[in-house]
């Protein structure tokens, strides 16, 4: 599987409760081995809310059983809950990369996911 997840946007996972994007993206991480975080914009609470965001998808990529998994959930869903009253939107896909090692060339799973401001509304 090289793709999954919400990608085009993440228009799905945008129109998901907090608690459900906490969720999935527990799931998803618990897939990758990589992760690899965007944020877009310079305003500082969004700076604030894309490291707490950071973090919680590192301590979820990290979770070893069930309690860590359920704590990363948690935090993800604060951190999340916080992101959604700021207004910013959140993207996430799993995908696979080669990388090249000692050993040889391995697939590993990325989770890919980018916090944004929302999009400027269009006058027509």
């Amino acid at each position: 599987m090289s793709n999954e997840g919400c990608g085009g946007g993440g228009n799905l996972f945008t129109g998901l409760e907090p608690a459900k994007q906490a969720e999935y993206l527990a799931m998803l991480a618990q897939e990758a081995r990589l992760l690899e975080f965007s944020l877009e914009g310079e305003d500082p609470e969004f700076r604030r809310i894309g490291d707490r965001l950071q973090r919680a998808l590192e301590g979820a990529l990290d979770a070893d059983g069930p309690d860590e998994t359920e704590g990363a959930r948690g935090e993800l869903e604060d951190v999340l809950t916080g992101a959604r009253e700021a207004g910013l939107r959140l993207s996430a896909q799993l995908s696979e990369v080669d990388v090249d090692g000692i050993l040889g060339t391995m697939k590993m799973r990325v989770l890919s996911t980018v916090l944004a401001p929302p999009a400027p509304a269009m006058n027509a």
